[in-house]
């Protein structure tokens, strides 16, 4: 007997599905053997100063501090809005619609 052969998208699909595994393979140990670039300002570089300023700690305790309420949108929202139309007057010349 003959032995049949596996039909073309049969093979295309086994060799796709290994190139993606490998690809999803060799981008994660890419991924994982490249060095980070470590991007950091001077600014953060720069040693603490461990000392309190104790000026600036004596302003903020002195500071203004709001209640919750007195911030909260819920009381805008409570307001009722009164619309009214007034007619504003201009000395431009009415346009008709008309064009003959």
């Amino acid at each position: 007997m003959r032995k049949q052969k596996t039909p073309a998208l049969v093979n295309l699909a086994i060799y796709t599905t290994i190139t993606i595994f490998l690809w999803i393979f060799f981008d994660i140990y890419r991924a994982l053997k490249k060095p980070p670039v470590l991007d950091i300002e001077s600014k953060i570089l720069e040693p603490v100063n461990p000392n309190l300023d104790m000026n600036l700690l004596e302003e903020i305790d002195k500071s203004l501090y709001f209640e919750k309420s007195s911030y909260e949108p819920e009381d805008l929202l409570n307001e009722t809005i009164i619309e009214t139309n007034t007619a504003i007057e201009t000395d431009t010349a009415t346009v008709s619609a008309d064009s003959d």
